[in-house]
């Protein structure tokens, strides 16, 4: 068996190791649901850590995104319970919330478009090792 593969994908003819494209196609997924840096790491090893990479910055905007909320709603709280005038709400959080809105639907969108390239770099992974005569995938 080759030590290496060379195959087209969405991202571009590559040529990867058997042992990548197996990581590629059956576990990078896994490995970035259980650690970010691992993963960037390891795509980063395999010359695909532009994608990793922005996989990871996606990830921390939502996080953060999501902190913002939560800092808002500690706001918005804390001025009902000083009954501040609903105007303070109006004009200091509800613009402020509007920016994490938008923030949050940009991400997903972006997030939404590397994942899919993630998915079909995997596949196209998965096509080209079940291309190998006698290759047979790692059982789960």
């Amino acid at each position: 068996m080759p030590t290496k593969i060379e195959f087209a994908t969405p991202e571009g003819r590559l040529s990867l190791s058997i042992l990548d494209a197996q990581f590629m196609a059956y576990d990078a997924g896994e490995l970035a649901y259980r650690s970010t840096r691992d993963f960037v790491a390891r795509m980063q090893s395999m010359g695909l850590g532009e994608l990793a990479e922005t996989y990871a910055r996606l990830l921390a905007q939502n996080k953060v995104s999501v902190m913002e909320l939560h800092e808002a709603r500690e706001d918005a709280q804390a001025c009902l319970e000083h009954q501040d005038e609903g105007s303070v709400i109006a004009e200091r959080i509800m613009p402020r919330l509007e920016e994490i809105r938008e923030t949050i639907a940009r991400t997903q969108v972006d997030m939404r478009a590397n994942v899919e390239r993630l998915a079909s770099l995997s596949a196209a992974c998965d096509t080209a090792l079940r291309q190998i005569p006698g290759y047979r995938p790692p059982m789960p």
